[in-house]
């Protein structure tokens, strides 16, 4: 009777072990690729175990290293043996759609507004097996927004005049801190915007995306005129009146949504 006994609690103490190490090893086994160059960053943030297989060649050499490159094709992005696809609306739909003959592709939404955001964090949380993370991006956002608020006109100015308008990403950043986008009267997600406009508006704060903080090493290239404008180089002057949005930050505004809204409070120390 007791040898009865103590085989059915060591078959019991198996059983356990491989229950709980069951959702570890699966996990392990994971092979994530990713199509889009924000995704591949947004999923080496996240992996704790090197899911993560395959990226986009957008990214330098030293960035996300260890991480194989594919260069978008079919036969590329299969060799690397993936179990799961991340992609976005934006990526070729016949490309999309042969994949899923193959593999589970995950097809995620470009996020313009707050619900929209929320949707890709759902998908995110559930797709990746690292809700706390995905939620830790949320926690860290919304303490950024509300160490923003105010009541502050502000407008985003990019190269060849282009702007952030109305129900874009960025609008819907500045009415969660309480800010007036002076480009939502111009149009409708990326809007142009002339410099006779932008001298009228009177900015309270002017963010400047893709533009060096150096005007030492600005060129004169057409897309640059803001920059060397005169009433563009007195604001600069101004102490905390623009500020400067690196590239690698304003190119990946969802996934770097955080680090956006604190370079806004960013206090430049070196004036021109």
């Amino acid at each position: 009777m007791s040898f009865k006994l103590t085989a059915i609690a060591v078959l019991f103490g198996v059983l356990t072990v491989l229950v709980l190490t069951a959702p570890v090893q699966a996990k392990e086994s994971e092979r994530w690729v990713s199509l889009n160059q924000c995704i591949d960053i947004a999923l080496a943030r996240w992996s704790e175990r090197q899911e993560l297989v395959g990226i986009t060649r957008l990214h330098d050499e030293n960035e996300l290293t260890g991480v194989a490159r594919h260069n978008g094709t079919l036969e590329s992005i299969l060799a690397l043996k993936p179990t799961k696809v991340f992609a976005t609306e934006f990526n070729q739909p016949r490309l999309v759609k042969a994949l899923k003959g193959y593999v589970d592709v995950v097809v995620l939404p470009q996020p313009r507004n707050w619900e929209a955001y929320e949707q890709w964090l759902s998908i995110m949380a559930n797709q990746t097996g690292y809700p706390r993370k995905v939620e830790q991006h949320k926690a860290e956002l919304q303490r950024s927004l509300i160490a923003q608020a105010g009541s502050q006109s502000a407008i985003v100015i990019m190269p060849n005049q282009y702007s952030w308008g109305q129900g874009s990403w960025t609008d819907t950043l500045f009415k969660k801190m309480g800010w007036k986008n002076l480009a939502a009267t111009a149009g409708y997600d990326l809007v142009s915007v002339d410099l006779e406009q932008l001298i009228t508006w009177r900015p309270g704060i002017v963010i400047m995306e893709g533009f060096t903080e150096d005007a030492a090493t600005a060129d004169f290239a057409l897309a640059n005129i803001w920059r060397h404008h005169p009433v563009v180089r007195k604001w600069i002057s101004e102490q905390n009146k623009v500020q400067f949005i690196p590239h690698e930050t304003s190119s990946c505004p969802v996934v770097n949504a955080n680090a956006y809204v604190e370079a806004l409070g960013h206090r430049r120390e070196n004036i021109e």
